[in-house]
């Protein structure tokens, strides 16, 4: 018989959190909102982000002719 070591132990306790998490996120309403609320809120702040533009990443390209 094979010895569990510390570190398998808490591989497998982290697997059976983390898929128990998901099934409450899921499986109940509560869980299923604050899913959706976390999707809304993060599509706003992308939709809302202020984009850089006076950085051309084609600088960074050794193979770009115009910017050498």
């Amino acid at each position: 018989m094979r010895t569990l070591t510390f570190h398998r132990t808490c591989e497998v306790s982290g697997l059976i959190a983390a898929a128990a998490l998901a099934l409450v996120l899921l499986g109940t309403a509560t869980g299923r909102n604050a899913l959706a609320r976390v999707y809304i809120q993060s599509t706003e702040t992308m939709t809302n982000a202020t984009h850089i533009h006076s950085f051309a990443l084609d600088r960074l390209d050794p193979t770009c002719p115009q910017c050498m």
